[in-house]
């Protein structure tokens, strides 16, 4: 370069000095120019990026409770579907089973029927067109099957020598309450004294007409207490009682806290007694 301008006469060469250095200037000032103008891009793009990351973000936030909505919508849609096939169902309801008991529930188990009133269970009063007169006692009434085989009891029972014949069977309500209240009056006994050795009105077994006393005519004093049970009519009845379909109501010691009544005695031959007297 420096020979090819030594070749040039001195007017030119300051023209092509002064031409060139602009030039020069020019190409090396235009760099930080560019570097500026590209940072400045930078910086903008930058700045851009970030505008668009809060603008999205921003967008993000507010699209998120609608998405919250949309979820809880659909969780209440399941719910109600839900309950809706709960309703609308085939087959019967069912109860939960508790370990707990119920607040109102009662905890202890139901007292046996017998307890209801003074250790006597409840009887209904059986239909007195359905009763028949026995013969050795016309004041007697018993159901049909029962009579019958009390009827065959006492002839057979004599015809070994004892004397044995029934003084009661059938009672009727009016017949209890006389036996219940008016001889409690007359005695002065207690409600629960008179319940040992009689029965409330409507609690005798004597009301269902399968119910009989004994006694022994031979010896009339022990009719209707505990004395009885030194008679023969009483040890013939301990005997054979069973094969007739009788048997002692209450016994020494019985569940039901009734005094021993060894002269009174039920037929539980058929289903009707049976059910009667073994309900619960």
């Amino acid at each position: 370069m420096a020979n090819f301008i030594d070749d040039i006469p001195e007017a030119r060469r300051e023209t092509l000095v002064a031409r060139a250095e602009p030039v020069q200037r020019t190409s090396s000032s235009f760099v930080p120019w560019l570097l500026l103008i590209l940072a400045i891009l930078g910086l903008g793009g930058g700045v851009g990026f970030w505008w668009l990351r809060m603008g999205g973000a921003n967008t993000s936030v507010a699209a998120e409770p609608e998405a919250a909505s949309t979820e809880t919508s659909s969780t209440a849609s399941e719910a109600e579907g839900a309950a809706a096939a709960a309703v609308v169902t085939s087959g019967p309801a069912v109860t939960p089973v508790s370990s707990e008991p119920a607040s109102n529930e009662l905890v202890s188990s139901e007292p046996d029927v017998y307890n209801d009133l003074l250790g006597h269970r409840p009887y209904e009063i059986t239909d007195e067109s359905s009763l028949v007169t026995i013969s050795t006692n016309a004041m007697v009434r018993l159901k049909p099957e029962a009579a019958e085989k009390v009827e065959i009891m006492i002839a057979e029972a004599r015809a070994v020598g004892v004397s044995l014949d029934v003084i009661s069977g059938f009672r009727s309500l009016e017949d209890q309450k006389y036996l219940f209240f008016e001889l409690k009056a007359e005695r002065g006994q207690t409600t629960q004294t008179r319940a040992e050795v009689s029965a409330p009105p409507g609690y005798s077994e004597h009301h269902t007409g399968y119910v009989v006393d004994f006694i022994d005519t031979s010896q009339p004093a022990t009719e209707l207490n505990a004395a009885f049970e030194t008679t023969q009519a009483f040890r013939w009845l301990e005997q054979n009682a069973a094969y007739y379909g009788f048997e002692m109501s209450f016994p020494k010691d019985n569940e039901q806290n009734v005094a021993y009544e060894p002269w009174h005695w039920r037929y539980v031959g058929n289903q009707e007694s049976l059910e009667m007297f073994y309900q619960n």
